[in-house]
């Protein structure tokens, strides 16, 4: 009997300790297969809020994480920087207050591509305001290979699934990839379906994968169709938090909306983002050249 206890006890060990390592091995395959895809967005923003007669700019700079949807360079961000409806919406739980206009304008993007020196000049080419997503168009790629999420398949999330989101650190940590966990832990299906997420995966515009690397679809806001007297709103600690990537998924209208949601909206915005790209190109050859600074004149010699 005490042999049986022995062996079976071993056994469960055995088995304990194969699946760890297999979850490690899956975990490990998922990032070194997203990581590439995702990129660093610098971003300066021009706020402008009038109100009462009264006007005030500010200008601020944020990082963002953002993920390469297309070869030829269409980054999907987070929309949230920059609309400040949704901001409202997330904060006060109602639209803009009256007589109030507050705009906010992005006046430089940098991609950076990995750990990379370089930073890419790009430019905003489309936002969604029902999926809260924006897509960024890197310009000057050259001969630059990228590697692209496709969304043209992925899979549906079960109740209690573990899932994974790959993201990217600052500057100072040489932008070294890293992943976080969490779990299905409920669906919705108004205003559109969508799952919520129990865990620390919080980095808005980002894909979740499940841990054998299926796409499942990209964490972002969803703004309910109806308000509840009284209900809770994300208030400005918790906005702060998911859009620096520090908060917690699964409260305040956060949720990952499908890919199949996603896929279609990709595919209008780069057509858009091809629609702009020749404009800006027919604009900077129709820009007069600037004029030549005057060459020194050479002092004149006397001669006999």
């Amino acid at each position: 009997m005490t042999k049986l206890f022995w062996a079976v006890l071993v056994s469960l060990s055995v088995l304990v300790t194969t699946s760890a390592q297999d979850e490690s091995a899956n975990v490990q395959a998922v990032v070194e297969k997203v990581a590439p895809s995702i990129v660093t967005v610098k971003v300066v923003i021009k706020t402008t809020m009038k109100m009462g007669g009264e006007s005030m700019e500010e200008e601020s700079k944020m990082s963002l994480q953002g993920v390469v949807v297309t070869p030829d360079g269409l980054i999907m961000v987070s929309n949230s920087p920059f609309s400040p409806k949704r901001v409202m919406e997330m904060l006060a739980g109602e639209a803009m207050p009256a007589g109030m206009d507050y705009k906010m304008t992005p006046t430089s993007i940098k991609v950076i591509f990995g750990n990379e020196d370089k930073e890419y000049d790009a430019f905003l080419a489309a936002t969604d305001t029902k999926l809260d997503l924006a897509f960024i168009k890197v310009e000057g790629l050259g001969d630059k290979q990228l590697t692209p999420v496709s969304f043209a398949s992925a899979t549906e999330a079960k109740l209690g699934q573990q899932v994974i989101a790959v993201s990217r650190l600052t500057k100072g940590y040489d932008y070294a990839p890293y992943f976080v966990l969490g779990q299905v832990c409920g669906e919705i299906t108004k205003p559109r379906r969508a799952w919520m997420l129990s865990g620390d995966v919080s980095q808005l515009g980002l894909p979740v994968f499940t841990l054998n690397g299926e796409l499942l679809g990209v964490l972002t806001t969803i703004a309910p169709d109806v308000r509840e007297e009284g209900s809770d709103t994300m208030g400005f600690a918790m906005l702060t938090r998911l859009l620096s990537g520090g908060g917690s998924s699964g409260t305040g209208g956060v949720f990952v909306v499908p890919a199949q949601q996603v896929s279609a909206l990709i595919e209008q915005a780069n057509r858009r983002a091809a629609e702009l790209a020749e404009q800006r190109a027919k604009q900077k050859q129709e820009s007069p050249k600037p004029s030549q600074p005057a060459q020194p004149s050479r002092p004149k010699t006397g001669g006999k």
